[in-house]
């Protein structure tokens, strides 16, 4: 286990003013399905989930098989799971990951998504100690761009034909991808408490 893979074994659980990040596991099955199941939801995430049985097997293959920087989301004040964000395509050399994020729709518009993608960007760098954040999004779902941008992240570029769709094979998809660097990050810091003490 490299120190990064031991730094993420630390930080199993993390929150923020709304939100409690922790660990996914079969008892999440039921909340997931809900939005797992609703092919609006899940458009731009994952094939949609047939069966409470099909989400107990991602849960299984995904979540409990490799578990370090998974997360479930957990909205504090009723206690309810409403979705996922997770780390992927680490690359301890470079110092680099993907992140990537699905919420239920009943809890989109409400600040959610980017309040738990900017408190791990937070980790990211002061605790993990990386380089460089990515993170990609269909450009039909601009968004998934919009939260990104909020969580502090800067528009990188678009690729073109980058991936099939795998609910329209016809489809081509554009990916925009967003990124943040160790130095985005905390000059942004500064600036941020350059602004405060400047009040």
């Amino acid at each position: 286990m490299t120190s990064i893979e031991e730094k993420l074994s630390q930080l199993r659980q993390f929150e923020t003013s709304r939100l409690l990040l922790r660990p996914v596991t079969l008892d999440d099955a039921q909340a997931m399905f809900q939005y797992a199941s609703d092919e609006e939801n899940v458009r731009f995430a994952f094939k949609r989930n047939e069966t409470i049985d099909d989400t107990k097997a991602m849960i299984a293959k995904i979540y409990l098989a490799k578990p370090l920087g998974l997360y479930g989301i957990v909205e504090k004040e009723s206690d309810t799971f409403i979705g996922t964000l997770d780390l992927q395509n680490l690359n301890v050399d470079l110092g680099r990951a993907e992140i990537g994020y699905c919420l239920n729709k009943r809890f989109w518009n409400q600040g959610y998504a980017t309040e738990a993608t900017k408190a791990f960007i937070k980790l990211y760098f002061e605790e993990l100690k990386m380089n460089l954040l990515i993170a990609q999004h269909d450009t039909a779902n601009p968004a998934s761009g919009r939260v990104m941008e909020k969580a502090g992240m800067l528009f990188s570029h678009n690729m073109p034909y980058d991936k099939i769709d795998d609910k329209d094979l016809s489809r081509l998809i554009t990916s925009a991808t967003y990124v943040i660097t160790k130095e985005d990050y905390f000059n942004a810091l500064e600036l941020t408490k350059k602004a405060e003490t400047s009040r």
